[in-house]
C-alpha cells in the first residue's frame, strides 16, 4: 500500500537550504520523535519565513527528545499563533551548537514564543546548550523562550558557552511565561 514508512533513524539527518543568505523559503520543517527516541536534526544555512501564513516554520513533534544541532546562520520566522521553533513533542527539546559554527534567530507570531509554545500553549523542558548563538524573539504577549500569551514557560536550561538573547513580545517575558503565564524552574549555567 503506498503509505509512508517510518524508520529508525541511523545516520545523521542534515537540512541544508542554498542561497539562504539571499532568500527565504517557505517550506517547513517538522521533526517527529517517537517514545523513548531522540530524533537529531542539523540545520544548517536555513531561511524559513512563513509570517505571513498560519503555519510553524520549525516544529517538534510526537512523544520523544528532538535535538536541532545549528550549522551556519538560520532563521525560523513563523505565522501567526505559532513560536518560530514550535516545542510540541512531549520530551525534552534541544538546540546545541556542538562545533561553534551555527546561530539561529528564532521568532514566533502574534502571541505564539520565539522558541516554546503556541498561542495558549505552555513551553515547557527547553534547553539550549554548547556554543550556541541564539537570538528568540515572542510575538504579542508571548515569551521570547517558554510559553505562548497565555501559556507558562518551565523547566528552560541554558548551558555551556551559549550566547541566547530572548525577547518577549508585548507583556510576554524574555524567558518563562506569556501574558498571564507563570515562569518556573529556570537556570542559566556556565559561561552563558
Amino acid at each position: 500500500t503506498g503509505g509512508v514508512q517510518q524508520e529508525q533513524q541511523t545516520t545523521e539527518t542534515v537540512i541544508h537550504q542554498t542561497d539562504s543568505n539571499t532568500t527565504s523559503t517557505t517550506n517547513t520543517i517538522t521533526i517527529q520523535a517517537e517514545k523513548n527516541q531522540t530524533a537529531q536534526v542539523t540545520i544548517s544555512d536555513v531561511n524559513i519565513d512563513v509570517s505571513g501564513t498560519w503555519d510553524a516554520a520549525i516544529s517538534a513533534e510526537g512523544n520523544g527528545n528532538v535535538t536541532i544541532e545549528l550549522e551556519g546562520d538560520n532563521t525560523a520566522k513563523s505565522g501567526d499563533g505559532h513560536a518560530g521553533v514550535e516545542k510540541n513533542n512531549g520530551g525534552n527539546l534541544t538546540i546545541a551548537d556542538a562545533d561553534a559554527d551555527g546561530a539561529l534567530e528564532a521568532v514566533g507570531g502574534e502571541y505564539g514564543a520565539g522558541i516554546g509554545g503556541v498561542d495558549m500553549g505552555d513551553g515547557s523542558n527547553i534547553t539550549i546548550s554548547g556554543n550556541a548563538e541564539v537570538t528568540a524573539t515572542g510575538g504579542r504577549g508571548a515569551a521570547g523562550i517558554g510559553g505562548g500569551c497565555l501559556g507558562k514557560g518551565s523547566d528552560i536550561t541554558i548551558s555551556g558557552n551559549s550566547e541566547v538573547i530572548a525577547n518577549g513580545g508585548f507583556n510576554g517575558a524574555g524567558i518563562g511565561g506569556g501574558y498571564f503565564g507563570e515562569g518556573s524552574d529556570i537556570t542559566i549555567s556556565g559561561d552563558s
